[in-house]
């Protein structure tokens, strides 16, 4: 029997897991800058993959392909390097593995490498070498995400399929720097077959323990352990308050990428799909590729596209358009049709409170939102600072009631003295490893 958690759903199966990733190569790529970003480049310069090209305090940015700079843009809207790619794709000559033997590295070391890689762990949007200097003492466990509860998501099936080797060796990295004995490898019933054959890169089958759990989502931090140790993160708190560190696979397979080529993090794996792309792909993209790239890979658009989303059908981010670009927190992007839902009062039928991995009542949320009562109340919106937002009451809902709309407007208005930690996976791992001092980091 699969492990499992209380509430969730399960979606669709519109998954294109036998469709291999295959690489796209643009035409010209922007880098994006956080506003006070320093450029190291100008416009009309040679570049190479790989090559820094500007750096935010410790955190540096890396041209995906070689060519040449045409634009650095730093106006009030846009923070910019564009690179034309001349499709050479020649590598920075400085770039060279890890000569060291691995258990001969310190953790030092291995944090230094990491921040030179500027490896972002998709499954929670830190850096990998700041997650390592926020681990806690006394650390049980490495835990490896490779689920992907979402009804089109399927890269990271393609990668424990077309990388197990890779993702063995980043494991085994981690396990190093952290000094832990022991990894486990969070998956879905659905892949058993592909995990067995991860197995054959394992030589000390002690080392990794897989823990099966049933196909529904949401999968996350909280519902894992929930699922794996029958543990509830605290409030205010994370995995790491229990003992436990989480990575996502990717961020895994790059880490062993990375000390092998000394390559950084410049490619992305991304799911391009949904109802509305003629030919739904797996894709390695470099960053900083446009979106209009990946649809013309992907066959164009087929029929009316309603609306698109960066992220999950149930929570993701909708876009205004297709003027966007790949990053480092990308996994997938959905084209839609068009869907009319009726939006109505509650009925007070509590299936979002069964569907609820929180255990919150959504229904109260919505009756209080009716009722016109100040997002400031307490015994209005109790608990709501909790909520993960994985948009499972929304979907379930009969009445059709906007409920994470609701949930996610009445958040935005709440005192930030109130809110205390908004209990988004990506967000709360940031406040844990963005209080670090950066004196601790080695400055570019």
């Amino acid at each position: 029997m699969p492990l499992t958690f209380f509430g969730g759903i399960k979606p669709e199966n519109n998954k294109i897991s036998k469709s291999p990733i295959r690489t796209v190569i643009p035409d010209i790529i922007y880098i994006p800058l956080e506003e006070d970003a320093q450029v190291i480049v100008e416009a009309g310069d040679s570049v190479d993959k790989g090559q820094a090209v500007a750096f935010s305090g410790n955190e540096l940015k890396f041209s995906s392909v070689s060519g040449v700079v045409r634009e650095v843009r730093r106006d009030q809207d846009r923070h910019y390097i564009a690179v034309k790619n001349d499709k050479k794709d020649t590598l920075y000559p400085g770039l060279k593995g890890v000569e060291k033997p691995l258990k001969e590295l310190s953790f030092e070391e291995i944090c230094k490498l990491l921040r030179e890689f500027a490896i972002v762990d998709g499954f929670d949007g830190a850096y990998a070498y700041k997650k390592l200097y926020a681990r806690p003492e006394g650390l049980k466990r490495i835990i490896i995400n490779l689920c992907e509860a979402d009804s089109y998501a399927s890269v990271l099936h393609r990668l424990l399929i077309e990388k197990p080797k890779e993702l063995v060796g980043g494991a085994k990295i981690l396990m190093h720097a952290l000094s832990v004995k022991k990894c486990i490898l969070v998956v879905e019933q659905s892949k058993k077959r592909d995990i067995e054959n991860l197995y054959q890169y394992v030589n000390d089958p002690s080392m990794f323990v897989t823990a099966f759990i049933e196909n529904k989502y949401p999968v996350n931090e909280k519902t894992i352990m929930s699922a794996v140790y029958g543990l509830e993160v605290p409030y205010g708190g994370d995995s790491l308050d229990l003992g436990y560190i989480f990575f996502g696979a990717e961020a895994v397979i790059q880490i062993y990428d990375s000390f092998l080529t000394g390559i950084p993090q410049i490619q992305k794996a991304v799911t391009v799909s949904g109802e509305c792309i003629s030919a739904p792909s797996n894709l390695s993209v470099p960053i900083g590729t446009p979106l209009k790239d990946l649809i013309y890979e992907c066959g164009d658009l087929s029929g009316d596209c309603g609306y698109i989303v960066s992220g999950s059908l149930f929570n993701g981010e909708l876009l205004a358009g297709i003027d966007t670009i790949v990053t480092q927190y990308t996994g997938q992007f959905l084209f839609m049709r068009e869907t009319k839902k009726k939006e109505g009062n509650c009925v007070r039928c509590g299936r979002c409170i069964s569907v609820c991995p929180m255990h919150l009542p959504p229904l109260e949320y919505a009756v209080s939102s009716e009722k016109g009562r100040d997002p400031g109340e307490r015994d209005a919106y109790y608990g709501i600072s909790a909520c993960i937002e994985c948009g499972c009451c929304d979907y379930i809902c009969p009445a059709g009631v906007p409920l994470l709309a609701i949930i996610r407007g009445v958040k935005r208005k709440r005192k930030p003295t109130e809110e205390i930690v908004r209990h988004s996976k990506r967000k709360l791992l940031r406040k844990r490893v963005n209080d670090l001092d950066d004196d601790v980091f080695i400055p570019f």
